[in-house]
């Protein structure tokens, strides 16, 4: 399967941003890749084609990409093959489920500070850093409520800025 330099180009650059963020790159090359490749879903075959990766880079990648909710896998009727498409999920319940493991990291720092002996500069950075994480997590559902009110008026100023 043919695929531009435009679309090989974003899928690097994909790649690229989720290294930032602290991911594989072959998690954001397979994630660029199924956002542009212009198909309802791909096989697990003509994702390692395409990508001219390892079975174990890709296996890892979909995994990640299926945990946090972005893709999904499917199958059809009389094909044993198993797909990958984008996933349904709307974009604020991906964030509510990100928003969580705030919480969760919130207990861990906290924890960590409780068990420690001594209060000192380490301390300090648990309780701030524990409260923090804890209050972002409390403020997402007013945050994600205001997007739904505004979500139409917000992309359409996104577009015209773009035009």
């Amino acid at each position: 399967m043919r695929i531009s330099q435009n679309k090989l180009a974003y899928i690097e650059e994909a790649g690229l941003m989720f290294e930032k963020l602290g991911m594989t790159r072959m998690t954001g090359r397979v994630l660029g890749y199924l956002l542009v490749c212009d198909k309802d879903a791909v096989t697990f075959d003509q994702i390692l084609e395409t990508l001219k990766a390892s079975k174990g880079s890709v296996s890892n990648s979909t995994r990640q990409l299926i945990q946090i909710g972005f893709i999904e896998p499917v199958t059809f009727p009389g094909d044993r093959k198993t797909y990958y498409r984008m996933s349904d999920i709307e974009i604020d319940e991906i964030l509510r489920n990100r928003m969580k493991l705030f919480s969760d990291f919130s207990s861990v720092l906290a924890k960590g500070r409780s068990v420690k002996e001594r209060d000192d500069a380490v301390s300090k950075w648990l309780l701030e850093a524990s409260v923090f994480y804890s209050w972002v997590e409390s403020q997402i559902d007013e945050v994600i409520e205001r997007w739904q009110q505004e979500k139409e008026s917000i992309m359409n100023q996104h577009l015209e800025k773009k035009s």
